[in-house]
C-alpha cells in the first residue's frame, strides 16, 4: 500500500469515529448527475470514472467550483486528481465568509494523482459553509470533487417567506396590473411549494413558476398577480401559498375606475411649461409624422423649441394627454433605417452585421407632468453580438419631455433621447425619438434620428419614420419609477451656461472660448465644477447642439479604470485593510506562474500592481506600444467572453522586470484586477460598488449597469465600458477631491485616495516622460514642466483619461474641469490657464 492509500485509509477511520450515528444535514455526492448551484469557471463537468458512487465532478486545465451551503458543523470533503504534471495541483478549500479561504484543507501534487480519493473534515460555524475546489495547471491536469457532507447543523428545514404587494389601488375597467410576488427559501432543505389559492376573478395568476414546484435553499420563485376588473367596484381575495414550512396568505384588493386617475402634480424640482403652445414648429408637424418619408434634421426639431437647459424660455404647454404603458416600435420587430457612414476615413461599416438596424423597440414608460420617464434606465442589451442574434447595438433610454403645441389638434407631443451603444465595446451615438398621442390611444408614426457620438473609429447618421404602437396600460412601481427621477433631478449639481463663469468671476478675464480648445475640432462637451455650481458648454452634434444635453449619454471608456476597478478596490480596502495586500494568483485561476507554457510570472503580483499597470509582464518596454497591438485588439477588444478575455490577459505577456518597477499600458491588466477583486469578494463586486457608491454620490441611473462578458460567467470589463452624464462626471472628480468622503463619511481608504492626489508620498511610475505618471488608476501630471508654466515644477495635478479625447481633471484648487470628444487630444492647458485667473491652481 502506498503512502497516498494509508493516508486516504487513516483519514476515513478518522472521519468514521468522528460521524458515528451523526446524519448529515447536507450530502453533495453528484449523484443525481449534475453539479447545479456550483459557480464555475474554466471546465467543469460530471464524471463516470473516478468517483465514490457514480459520479463526481471533474475539473480540467486551470478550473475552480464553487458553492455555499446552508449548513455548519463538521465539514467533509473529498478529492482526487490525476495527469498532474511537476508544478500542477488540486486544492479543496472551506470556508465560513467566502472571502477568507486560509489554506487548502487537502492538496494534491504530482507523486498523488492515482485517482484515489483523500477526505479531510473541518468545522464550521455562522450558519453557512462555502467549499472551493481549484485546479492548477495545464489542460491535460484532471481533479475530481466527491464526497461533501456537513453534520451538526439539525435536522434541514426549509424557512419560507413572501414579498410583494397585493394592493393594485385604482385600475381602469378593462385595463389589467400585474403585481409580481416572489416566494424565497432561507432555510437548508427544499421547499415544496404545493399550490397557490384564492386568485378568483377579477384577480388571476399568470407567469407562475412557483406552483407544484421546489425551491432549494438561498433561491426563490415568482408569480404574477393580476387585477383585471370589470366593473367600477372594489374587490378583494385572499391568497394562500400551501408550502410544506408554514403556509402564506396575502391580501388582494383593487378598484375599478371609470375614468383614468388624476396624474400627481410634479415635485417643485421638475420644471412646468409655462408657455401658450405657440411653439416655432417648421418640420416634424403632425402631417410629417404620419407620412412615409425622413431627413435628417437638425436635432432642435426633435425638441420643444429651445435647448433643456433654457426651457423656461420655450413657448410649448403643459401636455393635456398622459402617456403610461408601452411604446413599441415597428410591432416589437427590429427596423432597418436610412444609414449614411459619416466616418471620416477609411469606412467601418463592413465591419458590423447590420449597423443601419434599429434593435427591437418594446418598453414601458411613465409621464408625470411633462416629463416621461423610462421603467428601465441604462444599458439594456438587445442580445449576443454573434450567434444567434448578432446584434450590433444595445439600447440606453433617457427621460424626455411632453408638451403641447397650438397646431397639433388635440395631441400632445413627445421628445425622448435615447443612445445606440456598441455591443460589447462603449462606441455611443446619440439620437432622439419623437412621436404625438391622445389619451384615446392615437399616435403618430415615430420619428428617429442619430446625428452624434462619442465614438472616434465609426461616425454615422441613422434616420427614418417608424410605425409605433401606444399599449395602454399600468406601468408597475410607476410611484417609485417617478419618486426616483424626482430625486434625481433634485440631486444634480446646479447648472449654467459655461459663459456664465465669465460673467460670476468678471474680475478674472475669463476668455470661455479657451476652455476645451484643444478639443475643437471634434467636441462632444466639457464644462467646470466650480464653488458648487457646474459650468456647462452645449452638447455637439453633426446636426446642431442636441437638446437634451443633461442626459447625453457620454462613454467612460478608460475612465472607468479609476472610477470603477480603482474606486472598488478602495472599497474593498475600507472595509478590510488586509485587502490591500490581495495577491493576483489566489484569486484568478487563469493566472499562474507559466501557464499554458508562457513566460508570464504571477505568483509575485499584487491586484494594486494590476492597478498600477506595474506587474512586470509586458512586451514592449514603451509605455503604450503593447496595448494597440493586432493581438490586444483580436484576443481582448475583439473578443466577449470570460475565458477569452482572461486567457488573453494572463498568457500574453512577458515577465521582463519586477512588479512595480515598469509601467506598462494594458487595459487587460485592470480587466485581471476586478476579477480577482470579484473573487476575493461575496457577491457582484460592481454591483456593491453602484449600492455603496455610485448611490450614495446620487450618480443617474445609467452608471448603474456596465458592459459585461457574454455567457454565463458575466464580468464587469472593469477597464470601460461605463455610461456617464456630465452631472456623473464632475461628482466623480469632486469624490476624489474629497478623498472618498460621502456625507461626511469616509468610503474609499484614505491611503489610496491621498495617492491619487499625489499627497501619500508616492508619485506613481513614469509613462511617458518626467512630466506624466500614474497610480491607482489616476494620469497625474506636473504642471511646472510645461514649456510656459503658470506653477513651480512639482505642481502635480490629477487626472483620469479615456480613449478618443475624454478627461476628468482634478485641480487643486478646488476646480474641476471635463471634456468628451472624438478630437483624440487630451490636453487641458487651456482650461488650467483660463481657472488659475480665479484661483492659484498650482496647490502647495
Amino acid at each position: 500500500m502506498d503512502y497516498l492509500n494509508i493516508r486516504s485509509v487513516a483519514l476515513a477511520l478518522a472521519l468514521s469515529t468522528v460521524s458515528i450515528g451523526a446524519v448529515a444535514d447536507v450530502i453533495e455526492d453528484f449523484e443525481d448527475g449534475d453539479f447545479a448551484g456550483w459557480t464555475t469557471s474554466g471546465t467543469v463537468a460530471i464524471n463516470t470514472t473516478k468517483t465514490i458512487g457514480n459520479y463526481s465532478m471533474r475539473l480540467k486545465g486551470g478550473a475552480t467550483a464553487e458553492r455555499s451551503f446552508a449548513a455548519d458543523g463538521d465539514v467533509t470533503v473529498a478529492l482526487a486528481a490525476t495527469s498532474l504534471e511537476t508544478g500542477n495541483f488540486c486544492d479543496v478549500y472551506v470556508s465560513e465568509d467566502g472571502v477568507n479561504w486560509g489554506s487548502s484543507l487537502i492538496t494534491l501534487n504530482k507523486v498523488q494523482d492515482d485517482g484515489t480519493f483523500t477526505t479531510a473534515t473541518t468545522s464550521t460555524n455562522g450558519g453557512t459553509t462555502y467549499i472551493r475546489y481549484v485546479q492548477t495547471g495545464s489542460a491535460a491536469d484532471y481533479c475530481y470533487a466527491d464526497g461533501i457532507s456537513i453534520v451538526g447543523a439539525g435536522v434541514p428545514t426549509p424557512s419560507v417567506g413572501a414579498s410583494g404587494s397585493g394592493s393594485f389601488g385604482d385600475v381602469l375597467v378593462g385595463d389589467s396590473a400585474n403585481n409580481t410576488i416572489t416566494v424565497s427559501n432561507t432555510g437548508n432543505a427544499n421547499l415544496d411549494v404545493t399550490s397557490i389559492s384564492g386568485a378568483s376573478a377579477p384577480f388571476s395568476l399568470a407567469n407562475d413558476s412557483c406552483s407544484n414546484s421546489s425551491v432549494a435553499p438561498d433561491s426563490n420563485c415568482s408569480f404574477d398577480v393580476v387585477f383585471t376588473p370589470t366593473a367600477e367596484a372594489s374587490s378583494a381575495a385572499t391568497l394562500t401559498i400551501a408550502n410544506n414550512d408554514s403556509n402564506q396568505t396575502l391580501a388582494l384588493s383593487g378598484t375599478g375606475t371609470g375614468t383614468p386617475p388624476e396624474p400627481p402634480e410634479p415635485s417643485g424640482d421638475l420644471h412646468v411649461f409655462t408657455g401658450n403652445g405657440n411653439v416655432a414648429r417648421t418640420a416634424l408637424t403632425i402631417s410629417e409624422l404620419n407620412g412615409s418619408s425622413l431627413s435628417v434634421l437638425d436635432f432642435s426639431h426633435y425638441s420643444h423649441g429651445v435647448a433643456e437647459i433654457d426651457a423656461d424660455n420655450s413657448n410649448a404647454q403643459e401636455p393635456t394627454n398622459t402617456f403610461e404603458g408601452r411604446l413599441v416600435l415597428n410591432s416589437g420587430n427590429a427596423t432597418a433605417l436610412n444609414f449614411v457612414e459619416r466616418t471620416s476615413g477609411r469606412g467601418q461599416a463592413g465591419n458590423y452585421n447590420s449597423p443601419g438596424t434599429l434593435p427591437a423597440f418594446d418598453f414601458e414608460f411613465v409621464q408625470i407632468g411633462s416629463h416621461i420617464i423610462p421603467k428601465t434606465r441604462g444599458l439594456i442589451v438587445s442580445g449576443n453580438i454573434g450567434s444567434p442574434d448578432f446584434q450590433d447595438w444595445n439600447y440606453i433610454l433617457e427621460p424626455g419631455r411632453v408638451w403641447n403645441e397650438t397646431n397639433d389638434g388635440g395631441y400632445s407631443r413627445v421628445a425622448i433621447p435615447f443612445a445606440l451603444q456598441e455591443n460589447q465595446a462603449n462606441c455611443t451615438h446619440n439620437g432622439m425619438i419623437t412621436f404625438a398621442f391622445k389619451d384615446d390611444g392615437s399616435i403618430t408614426n415615430a420619428a428617429v434620428q442619430i446625428g452624434g457620438e462619442t465614438c472616434l473609429y465609426f461616425q454615422y447618421d441613422l434616420t427614418g419614420l417608424v410605425p409605433a404602437s401606444y399599449v395602454q396600460g399600468n406601468v408597475s412601481g410607476a410611484a417609485t419609477i417617478i419618486a426616483d427621477y424626482e430625486a434625481e433631478v433634485a440631486n444634480r449639481i446646479p447648472i449654467k451656461p459655461i459663459a456664465e463663469l465669465a460673467n460670476d468671476y468678471p474680475a478674472a478675464n475669463i476668455n470661455v472660448a479657451n476652455i476645451g480648445s484643444e478639443q475643437s475640432s471634434a467636441p462632444t462637451t466639457h464644462g467646470v465644477l466650480y464653488n458648487g455650481v457646474h459650468y456647462a458648454a452645449a452638447c455637439s452634434t453633426r446636426h446642431g447642439d442636441y437638446p437634451f444635453c443633461e442626459v447625453m449619454s457620454l462613454p467612460s471608456y478608460s475612465t472607468a479604470k479609476t472610477a470603477t476597478a480603482n474606486f472598488a478596490f478602495a472599497l474593498l480596502v475600507k472595509q478590510n485593510s488586509a485587502a490591500r495586500n490581495m495577491m493576483v494568483s489566489p484569486n484568478v485561476s487563469e493566472c499562474q506562474d507559466g501557464i499554458n507554457g508562457t513566460s508570464s510570472i504571477w505568483s509575485d503580483v499584487s491586484v494594486e500592481n494590476a492597478l498600477d499597470m506595474a506587474t512586470g509582464n509586458y512586451r514592449l518596454s514603451s509605455y503604450q506600444g503593447d496595448e494597440g497591438s493586432t493581438a490586444v485588439v483580436n484576443e481582448f477588444f475583439l473578443t466577449f467572453t470570460h475565458d477569452e478575455k482572461i486567457a488573453h490577459s494572463c498568457e500574453r505577456y512577458i515577465r521582463k522586470s519586477l512588479p512595480k518597477t515598469h509601467f506598462s499600458y494594458h487595459s487587460s491588466d485592470t480587466y485581471i484586477a476586478g476579477v480577482a477583486m470579484d473573487n476575493y469578494s461575496s457577491g457582484d463586486l460592481f454591483d456593491k460598488l453602484v449600492d455603496e457608491v455610485y448611490k450614495p454620490l446620487n450618480l443617474s441611473p445609467v452608471t448603474y449597469t456596465t458592459v459585461r462578458t457574454e455567457g454565463a460567467v458575466a464580468d464587469p470589463y472593469w477597464s470601460h465600458g461605463l455610461t456617464w452624464h456630465s452631472d456623473d462626471m464632475i461628482k466623480l472628480g469632486q469624490f476624489i477631491n474629497d478623498r472618498g468622503v460621502i456625507n461626511g463619511q469616509q468610503v474609499l481608504d484614505p491611503s489610496i485616495m491621498d495617492d491619487m492626489l499625489v499627497k501619500g508620498g508616492d508619485l506613481g511610475l513614469e509613462t511617458y516622460g518626467t512630466e506624466s505618471n500614474y497610480l491607482n488608476g489616476v494620469w497625474t501630471y506636473d504642471m511646472g514642466q510645461r514649456s510656459t508654466p503658470l506653477c513651480p515644477v512639482g505642481s502635480w495635478v490629477s487626472y483620469m483619461s479615456g480613449y478618443g479625447g475624454i478627461g476628468v481633471v482634478m485641480f487643486p484648487n478646488g476646480a474641476v474641469y471635463y471634456y468628451v470628444s472624438d478630437s483624440d487630444a487630451y490636453a487641458f492647458g487651456g482650461a488650467e490657464a483660463e481657472l488659475h485667473k480665479i484661483s492659484n491652481i498650482c496647490g502647495n
